[in-house]
């Protein structure tokens, strides 16, 4: 994936195929074409800028095309995380945390495990 980004589109057929672990493009039109009001060939358009971007690999058996994530959801909610912090906070992690906080403020549930998560020794990566 690199440096590439997901579009909002992108995200949405991701999120389709990584519910489904793998789906043939006739899968993937029926999951999207009602839910987003999209044509089957922007679905198919979508699929092969995805396998383009090395984001989903596609396999044929008996003519029958199949599309499976390359990348987990996580690692692609690591790398836009990882691009939006550089991109919107200069990389700095408390400032983002410090906005999101103000902008929406966090239940004590919520309050509780930030906390916990804080306090917890780093991993050693």
């Amino acid at each position: 994936m690199g440096s590439q980004q997901l579009s909002p589109a992108e995200w949405d057929v991701m999120q389709a195929l990584w519910a489904a672990k793998k789906a043939t493009v006739n899968d993937m039109v029926a999951r999207l074409a009602d839910e987003k009001k999209w044509h089957p060939k922007t679905i198919r358009t979508m699929l092969n800028r995805l396998e383009k971007k090395e984001i989903v690999r596609r396999d044929t058996h008996d003519g029958i095309i199949e599309y499976e994530p390359v990348l987990s959801k996580e690692d692609c909610v690591g790398r836009a995380s990882d691009q939006f912090i550089d991109r919107v906070f200069d990389g700095a992690l408390a400032p983002m945390v410090a906005h999101f906080v103000q902008q929406r403020p966090l239940t004590s549930e919520e309050r509780a495990e930030l906390k916990r998560i804080l306090d917890e020794e780093p991993s050693d990566e």
